[in-house]
């Protein structure tokens, strides 16, 4: 008899495979003496859409909400065939168990039991749950397998936030497109960070900037600064008068501190700080940080919201530090393999959930595969790694101050003691200075500023506020709620929730500020107030924990969130607000003769029919990674075949023959595999070093 080992994607599938010994492939499955290993495609099995439901077709305003006796599923019928190729094999009778080998997590669970489901297993299950796809990971999860029973209670949370999703998010859309006859989509997370936003931008666009007045005074050319301000002018040039030539005594104060790196990262973490240096989206983080998990295998699970390790991964220390002690690393790494490893900073069980924080793995880096970004992500958590185990970074703090009515003018300079963690950095510190016990205050000037309001959210700040959405709360019940669960959504799903708010014309990019659109605050506007707050989502994943850990019933969360289904639709039911388009462009749809709307997509600018039940699309223009000849900034693109335009802000165009020009001669200036066939070929080329070197390599 046979295990069958069920995964969530083919290369994780072949990477288990190659481990337990089930080399032969036959018909979509990995095949071995003891075990038989098959995979999915992500998602395989569903819940059906209202239109699957006999009675809620054609549903109207007035017979929502549509709450099923039953939910129920139905295969993807883009991957039925896959489906049907695991079904199979669930159903040999020459398999004994099933081996779930899903993603470790609330999702992966859920992927894998909707198919077992579907296919009515009811052979026994057990669970590998790891946490990277390295050769060592793996043979030991397969050492260690669990009980899949023990893993109900993730996938009764995993059923639960499914259909919770469904009731609400599907009930609350459908009656605002019936209610207001315009594509008006929300759900417990994406409309809170859409009040984040709005919040954030309406406190920007109410600010109103305010003087006020610092001191400086320069003391044998060193600047002394009080920052104990005045909001009037009349009283800082009275300061001025009186204190001005006033002699000072200046005191100097040495204090010794201590800087600890920040923890390792969490998927949010990374998301943020990639945002701020590469200017790069947190979904596009996502994907480069899966690559180098699943396909690379030199980074642990990203979908993590901790930052620390277990105490059982101490023992992988050494191996995870030989796989990085190369290039600018090797010194650092033998420093640290030189002493005993301090893990006190790194190594906390009760701060890790499902997943650990974002490490390297035991596998070396072979920076020849990677991409640019790859190698920048890489190295982002190799260097947190490194800074966690190096000693703290001690200084000196020396502090030059004096008093002139009761305002305190310093000068502060500091002095590295022990590098430590600060080893990476090539910043340079100020030497210490001179200056005299008393001085006459001379040169004392104001220095007029000025407040500034918050900032724009970035995409990288957006997610980190969703981790941390504490100041769009007021209960300190539900602050204490949102810090237990990492605030709304998951780590998993933050990012694709934002491609959806830009995707739905809720949000546009500005300059790298996120901005909210006409549409996205009427929306708010006209959904239920409980759905703008935080404390929703977090109560829910608050419940959806408790079910994960059997504390809770998920028949009693799911009581709840129907009753909860049925007020919000009554509200929207009886509400009287309006929604008015403000992006009609007064051009007319070429399938319905409605109007289209302009929408404008992170650069690209589509026209968008207005009629929700016509799909019909038209792209204006759209931002390419072609670079102006002129300035070198990206350019824009105008229409569409061979009268298509690319236009620059400098004024630099270029027709599309043009372009496609340019292309063909590039590629002409390239060498073919045909021409190296060719160049090795030419009998009269004799003792060529490069012939040498290439004469082995089959073209």
């Amino acid at each position: 008899m046979k295990s069958l080992v069920l995964c969530e994607k083919p290369s994780v599938a072949r990477d288990i495979a190659k481990n337990i010994g089930a080399t032969q492939n036959k018909n979509g499955c990995l095949e071995g003496n003891k075990y038989v290993v098959t995979w999915a495609l992500g998602h395989l099995v569903t819940l059906q859409t209202p239109d699957k439901y006999k009675e809620f077709n054609n549903v109207n305003l007035e017979k929502l909400p549509m709450i099923p006796k039953f939910m129920k599923t139905e295969i993807i019928g883009k991957t039925f065939k896959q489906y049907k190729i695991v079904e199979n094999a669930i159903k040999r009778k020459d398999i004994s168990e099933i081996i779930i080998a899903t993603d470790a997590g609330r999702e992966g669970e859920l992927v894998a039991r909707y198919i077992l489901e579907k296919a009515q297993n009811n052979k026994p299950i057990k669970r590998l749950w790891i946490s990277s796809v390295t050769d060592k990971a793996i043979k030991d999860g397969f050492k260690n397998l669990k009980d899949g029973k023990l893993y109900e209670g993730l996938y009764n949370s995993g059923v639960a936030r499914a259909n919770a999703d469904w009731l609400v998010g599907i009930n609350a859309s459908r009656a605002l497109t019936l209610k207001y006859n315009a594509s008006l989509n929300c759900g417990r997370v994406q409309t809170p960070t859409l009040e984040m936003v709005k919040i954030r931008e309406d406190k920007i666009k109410s600010f109103v900037p305010k003087d006020y007045f610092i001191y400086e005074c320069l003391i044998d050319n060193i600047k002394f600064v009080s920052n104990d301000s005045d909001f009037d002018i009349n009283k800082a040039k009275e300061f001025i008068k009186i204190n001005g030539n006033k002699k000072v005594k200046i005191e100097v104060k040495e204090k010794e501190k201590i800087s600890s790196p920040k923890p390792l990262y969490n998927l949010t973490d990374i998301q943020q700080i990639a945002s701020a240096l590469y200017k790069i989206s947190p979904k596009q983080t996502l994907n480069v940080i899966q690559s180098l998990y699943e396909k690379h295998k030199i980074l642990t699970y990203p979908r993590t919201d901790s930052r620390y390790i277990t105490t059982d991964m101490i023992a992988t220390l050494n191996d995870r530090l030989r796989s990085i002690s190369n290039g600018e690393y090797s010194k650092i790494v033998k420093d640290i393999l030189s002493k005993k490893i301090n893990t006190t900073r790194i190594v906390n069980n009760a701060k890790v959930t499902d997943h650990h924080a974002i490490i390297p793995t035991e596998e070396k880096p072979n920076y020849l595969a990677l991409s640019d970004i790859e190698a920048k992500i890489y190295n982002l958590v190799a260097r947190r790694f490194l800074e966690n185990l190096l000693p703290n970074y001690k200084y000196k703090e020396i502090t030059y101050q004096f008093v002139l009515d009761d305002k305190k003018f310093k000068k502060q300079i500091i002095k590295t003691i022990e590098a430590g963690y600060k080893i990476f950095d090539s910043a340079e510190f100020e030497d210490e200075i001179k200056v005299p016990e008393t001085a006459n205050c001379t040169s004392l000037n104001i220095v007029k500023k000025q407040t500034t309001p918050p900032s724009y959210f970035t995409e990288g700040t957006l997610i980190y506020a969703m981790e941390n959405p504490f100041e769009y709360v007021d209960s300190e019940e539900d602050k204490k709620i949102l810090k237990e669960t990492n605030g709304i959504g998951t780590v998993a799903t933050r990012a694709d929730i934002l491609e959806k708010l830009f995707s739905n014309d809720y949000l546009t990019v500005d300059n790298g500020n996120i901005k909210i659109t006409n549409k996205a605050k009427q929306l708010l506007n006209l959904v239920p107030e409980k759905l703008k707050s935080p404390s929703l989502t977090a109560l829910w994943e608050k419940q959806l924990e408790n079910i994960a850990k059997n504390k809770l019933s998920k028949d009693k969360f799911l009581t709840d969130i129907k009753k909860y289904t049925y007020e919000f639709i009554d509200e929207i039911k009886n509400s009287n607000d309006k929604f008015k388009h403000d992006n009609i462009s007064g051009r007319r749809c070429e399938k319905c003769n409605s109007f289209m709307l302009e929408v404008d997509k992170k650069g690209t600018k589509i026209l968008k029919c207005s009629n929700i039940t016509c799909k019909s699309t038209k792209v204006i223009s759209k931002i390419t990674n072609l670079r102006c000849e002129v300035c070198h900034k990206k350019m824009t693109l105008f229409g569409s075949g061979e009268n298509a335009t690319y236009r620059c802000l400098c004024g630099n165009s270029l027709k599309q023959k043009e372009v496609d020009k340019k292309i063909k001669e590039n590629k002409k200036e390239k060498a073919s595999y045909k021409d190296i066939k060719q160049y090795m070929k030419r009998e009269e080329i004799e003792h060529n070093p490069l012939k040498d070197m290439l004469k082995n390599i089959k073209l």
